[in-house]
C-alpha cells in the first residue's frame, strides 16, 4: 500500500480486524514481558506492519477506524502502562524491538498530527488518565534520578513525551495539561536528560503550548527554547522527506510559542526568520503544514517594528505573499491579506484616524454615530460551538452582528478591519487558542485603535488572560460563560451593552451642550484667566515650568514628571520637548485605552516595571491644565493662558 493511501481497500479492513482482536493485545503484552531480539512473522505483521498501513490511510473511513481502535485499546494500554512501569528503579533498558512497537503503539492511538480528531467523551477522558499514569511514572523517575535519568530509562521518557505533545494538538486536552501544573517537571525532566536531543524535542514542543507568561519569566528559558526551535527546524529543513512530519510539528508548536513577547525577541535576535521564509517562499513546503505556519509566526513578529520593517523591504517576500491573496486556500489567503495589512495599510489607516481626530469637533459630529454592525465578534475557530450559540441568541435579540464565518468567498483581513471600524461593539473571545492566534490579536488591537467599545468574554473554563491580551483587556470587565453558565453570562453581556448604550448618549448630550457653551464664551473666558502664584509653587529640585505646555523644553517637560512624581514616564518621555508632549496628550484623549497599552509595553521594556491605571489617568489629569484650550477640548481653564499668549 502507498503512503497517504485514501482507498479503503480489503487489506485495510482485514489490517483493522486484526489491530482490534485480543491478538493484538496478547502479542503486545507478550513482546513487552519477554523483550526478544526479533519478532516472528505473525508478531511483526499484527504489531508494526497492519499500524503502519492504517497510520497512513487518509480515506474517509479513517475517524471512524481510528475511533474504534482507541475505543478497543486505551482501557487496557492503560491499566499495562501502570502495572508494567513505576517509575522506580531498577530500570530494564528496552530492546530495539520494544523501541519499535511502542512507537507504531503510540502512531496509532495518540498522533493527532495527521488530523485525528478526539470525537468522543470517552476518548477524551481516557486520554486524561493515561495523562495522569505519564505524569506519575515521569515524577518517580524525576525522583529517583536527582542528576542523570539513567539512561536505560530514557526511551521511556522520549515516549511519554511524545504522547504528552500529541496531547497538545487538542484544545481541550490542552487546557487539562495545564491544570496538571507540569511545566517544572518537564523543566526538570530537560535538566536531567544530558542534552538528550529528543527529550530536549519533544518537551520543549509540550512548554511551548502550556506555559503562560509568568513561566517564561520566572523560568528565564526564552533564549533557550528558541534556540532548541532554531535548531530542529533547520536540521528538519535540510533533512528532507524523512523529516517532514518533524517540521510541520516543530512549526505548529513554535507558532503558539510566539504569542510570548519575550520569544518573538529572541527569534528576532538569532535571525529564525530567515528558516520560516524559506518554509514560506521555497515550492517543495506544503502549503497548509508548513506555509501556512511559517507565514503566522512571520505575522506574530512584526508586531515588532524593527522587524516589520525589514520584512516591508523584502520585495521578493511582499511579491510572493501578493500572489497568495488570490490563493485557492482560504488559510493562505487570509493570512497573506493580514500581513499585507499590517505591514502597509494600518500604519496609513492609523495616521488617516489620527488627523481626523485632531479636527475640531462640531455639534453634528457629537451626534451618536450609527455603526452598520451592532457587534463584530472576534473569536478563534477553536471556540466557535459557544461563539455561534452567543451569535443565535444576539440575532434573536434583533442585534446585527458581523461573524467571518458568513463570508461565502473567504475572508479577508480587509474585510475584518472593514467590520470592525464599523461595529459598535466588537466582542473579544478569550482563550488559550484566541491568544495563540497573530490574526486575533490585530482584529483585538485594531479594535482598540478604532475606539471600539470592547467587552471581553472567557470561552473556557478557568482562562485567565495574560501576555498580550491581558494587556490589551486589564482595564476591561470580564463576562465567563463558563463560570456563570450560558444564561446568566448572556443577560450580564446584553446588560452591558445597555449600560454602554445609556451612557454614550448621557455623554453626547452632556458635550453637545458644552461645545455649544464654550464657541459662545471663549473670548470672556480667555480675558479673565491669571494664574495664580500659589499653582505657580515648585519644588526648588526642579525647574518651574510655564503654564502653557508648548513652550515647555525637554528640561521642562522632565521637571514636570518629577514635580508631579510620574517618574515612571522618564524613560519613555526622554527627549520630548512640551509640544511633542502635547501631541502625546491629544493621542490619549483620542484614544485612552489604546494609549494606555501602548505606554505600558513601552515601561515595561524600558524598566522592567508596570505603569498602573493610577499612574496613567494621573498623568493625564495633571497635565491637562496646561493644554491651549479649543472648542473640543473643554479642560481646566488655565489652559486658556496658552491662548493669550
Amino acid at each position: 500500500m502507498t503512503v497517504n493511501s485514501t482507498s479503503f481497500t480489503v487489506e485495510i479492513a482485514r489490517a483493522v480486524d486484526q489491530v482490534c482482536s485480543s491478538l493484538y493485545t496478547q502479542m503486545f503484552q507478550k513482546v513487552a514481558r519477554e523483550e526478544p531480539h526479533y519478532l516472528s512473522n505473525e508478531q511483526r505483521t499484527i504489531l508494526m506492519y497492519y499500524p503502519n498501513e492504517i497510520t497512513w490511510y487518509k480515506g474517509n473511513k479513517r475517524e471512524e477506524i481510528i475511533e474504534r481502535i482507541r475505543r478497543t485499546h486505551l482501557k487496557w494500554f492503560n491499566s499495562w502502562l501502570s502495572k508494567q512501569y513505576t517509575g522506580l528503579p531498577p530500570y530494564i533498558k528496552w530492546s530495539s524491538v520494544m523501541n519499535d512497537i511502542m512507537l507504531h503503539a503510540t502512531n496509532l492511538f495518540f498522533r493527532m498530527d495527521l488530523d485525528d480528531v478526539i470525537t468522543s467523551n470517552d476518548t477524551r477522558h481516557a486520554f486524561q488518565q493515561i495523562t495522569n499514569t505519564i505524569k506519575r511514572i515521569l515524577l518517580n523517575i524525576s525522583k529517583s534520578n536527582p542528576t542523570t535519568i539513567d539512561p536505560a530509562i530514557v526511551p521511556l521518557v522520549r515516549e511519554f513525551l511524545l504522547i504528552l505533545f500529541y496531547f497538545t494538538l487538542d484544545s481541550k486536552l490542552v487546557i487539562y495539561l495545564k491544570s496538571l501544573q507540569l511545566v517544572d517537571l518537564i523543566n526538570v525532566l530537560i535538566r536531567k536528560s544530558n542534552n538528550d536531543d529528543e527529550v530536549h524535542l519533544q518537551a520543549y514542543r509540550i512548554l511551548a503550548v502550556i506555559m503562560t507568561e509568568a513561566d517564561i519569566k520566572q523560568l528565564q528559558i526564552s533564549n533557550r527554547i528558541t534556540i532548541v526551535f532554531i535548531t530542529f527546524i533547520k536540521k528538519a529543513i535540510d533533512g528532507g522527506v524523512p523529516y517532514v512530519a518533524r517540521l510541520h510539528n516543530s512549526l505548529r508548536s513554535l507558532k503558539v510559542l510566539t504569542q510570548h513577547d519575550q520569544i518573538r525577541e529572541e527569534l528576532i535576535k538569532q535571525e529564525g526568520h530567515s528558516l520560516f521564509l524559506r518554509c514560506a517562499l521555497e515550492d517543495q513546503f506544503n502549503p497548509l503544514k508548513a506555509k501556512l505556519p511559517a507565514l503566522e509566526i512571520l505575522l506574530a513578529l512584526v508586531f515588532h517594528k524593527e522587524f516589520a520593517t525589514i520584512l516591508k523591504n523584502n520585495d521578493t517576500f511582499m511579491n510572493h505573499i501578493r500572489t497568495l491573496t488570490s490563493s485557492s486556500q482560504q488559510d493562505l489567503q487570509l493570512i497573506a491579506t493580514a500581513l499585507i495589512w499590517k505591514l502597509e495599510k494600518e500604519p496609513e489607516t492609523i495616521i488617516k484616524t489620527v488627523q481626523q481626530q485632531q479636527q475640531p469637533s462640531s455639534i453634528s459630529s457629537l451626534m451618536i454615530d450609527k455603526k452598520q454592525y451592532d457587534i463584530m465578534i472576534s473569536y478563534s475557530h477553536s471556540d466557535k460551538t459557544l461563539c455561534h450559540r452567543i451569535l443565535s441568541s444576539l440575532e434573536k435579540d434583533q442585534l446585527c452582528v458581523w461573524i467571518d464565518s458568513r463570508l461565502m468567498h473567504g475572508a479577508t483581513f480587509d474585510v475584518m478591519a472593514k467590520a470592525i471600524e464599523n461595529a459598535e461593539f466588537v466582542l473579544v473571545c478569550m482563550s488559550d487558542a484566541y491568544k495563540q492566534n497573530p490574526l486575533c490579536e490585530m482584529e483585538a488591537s485594531y479594535a482598540v485603535k478604532c475606539q471600539c467599545h470592547i467587552i471581553s468574554l472567557v470561552m473556557t473554563p478557568k482562562y485567565k488572560a495574560d501576555g498580550w491580551l491581558g494587556v490589551l483587556t486589564s482595564a476591561l470587565i470580564y463576562i465567563d460563560f463558563p463560570k456563570l453558565g450560558f444564561d446568566k453570562a448572556y443577560q450580564e453581556l446584553k446588560k452591558q451593552i445597555e449600560l454602554f448604550r445609556i451612557d454614550n448618549s448621557s455623554s453626547t448630550f452632556a458635550e453637545q451642550d458644552e461645545v455649544h457653551h464654550n464657541s459662545s464664551s471663549l473670548v470672556d473666558n480667555t480675558s479673565e484667566i491669571v494664574p495664580s502664584e500659589e499653582n505657580n509653587e515648585e519644588p526648588c529640585s526642579v525647574l518651574k515650568y510655564p503654564h502653557c505646555i508648548d513652550m515647555w523644553t525637554e528640561d521642562h517637560v522632565k521637571s514636570f514628571l518629577l514635580d508631579k512624581e510620574l517618574d515612571a514616564f522618564l524613560p519613555i518621555l526622554e527627549g520630548m520637548n512640551g509640544k511633542l508632549l502635547h501631541q502625546a496628550y491629544f493621542m490619549c484623549q483620542a484614544n485612552q485605552q489604546g494609549m494606555f497599552l501602548s505606554l505600558k509595553e513601552d515601561v515595561n521594556r524600558s524598566q522592567h516595571a508596570i505603569l498602573s491605571l493610577k499612574d496613567y489617568l494621573t498623568f493625564l489629569e495633571e497635565i491637562k491644565i496646561y493644554i491651549p484650550f479649543t472648542a473640543n477640548n473643554s479642560l481646566n481653564p488655565i489652559s486658556t493662558v496658552c491662548n493669550l499668549i
